[in-house]
């Protein structure tokens, strides 16, 4: 999908995807459908360089709601249930090169000026390893994969694991995380081609319904692409930048 840049929202393109919630139709029966439908729809433009979400709307369809949805439906207890909240990480790594080279990519911090154009008129935190660029249900997004957020995300399902919550349904969040490094004679990135490298792909997908909000959710996927010489030193980097957060709600 592409626009031209500078488009308007209003003649932006319109996307429409059907989820099937598996969370949600789980022990909820429906006399006239037995799957609960969620429709997002999500308007994009383009604005110079970059892709720009300026709406998540979330439409909850079914012929027969189920009783947590309903209007004088209440939140219900439940217990701590660390079978619920899932983490992930691997670093695949054959050697000790390349365990190094893994540790030089999550160490390498994203670049201060675009990330500064990325928060707008926010400054940029007092962390030097800052690798977020704004929140959403009071969760950093990431503006890199780094280290830092996967021991950050970690943590957060961590907690999760040990918290009983009162929502309409019962929480989940997962999160997902894997580095890999494979050795080039040549790569190319960007246009730009690069002899003799290590080059490490850091993959992270998260996502959390329910649990950060009574009645919200959100997943997200990111991928970072670091290139390194054969003393660990960072090249070339791909992949930092904003990232689309759907927000889910009912």
């Amino acid at each position: 999908m592409s626009t031209d840049a500078g488009q308007s929202p209003a003649s932006a393109v319109l996307e429409i995807q059907l989820i099937i919630s598996n969370d949600l139709r789980n022990g909820v029966s429906y006399p006239l459908m037995n799957t609960l439908a969620i429709m997002y729809t999500t308007l994009s433009f383009q604005t110079g360089r970059h892709w720009a979400v300026t709406a998540s709307i979330f439409l909850m369809l079914a012929a027969t709601a189920p009783s947590a949805m309903l209007p004088d439906a209440k939140p219900r207890d439940f217990p701590a249930n660390a079978g619920r909240h899932v983490i992930s990480i691997r670093r695949d790594a054959a050697d000790e090169i390349q365990k190094k080279m893994i540790t030089a990519a999550e160490v390498a911090v994203p670049d201060k000026r675009a990330l500064q154009m990325a928060l707008g008129d926010t400054p940029v935190a007092g962390d030097e390893n800052q690798w977020w660029y704004q929140e959403q249900l009071g969760i950093r997004i990431p503006f890199a994969i780094t280290g830092a957020a996967v021991e950050y995300y970690s943590k957060l399902i961590d907690g999760y694991q040990k918290q009983a919550f009162k929502r309409y349904m019962e929480p989940s969040s997962k999160l997902d995380y894997h580095a890999g490094v494979a050795f080039h004679q040549a790569f190319e990135i960007e246009g730009k081609t690069f002899k003799d490298v290590h080059v490490v792909v850091m993959k992270l997908t998260f996502s959390e319904n329910f649990a950060a909000t009574t009645t919200e959710g959100m997943e997200f996927k990111k991928q970072r692409t670091v290139v390194l010489d054969a003393k660990g030193t960072v090249l070339a980097v791909s992949g930092d930048g904003p990232t689309e957060v759907p927000v889910l709600a009912i």
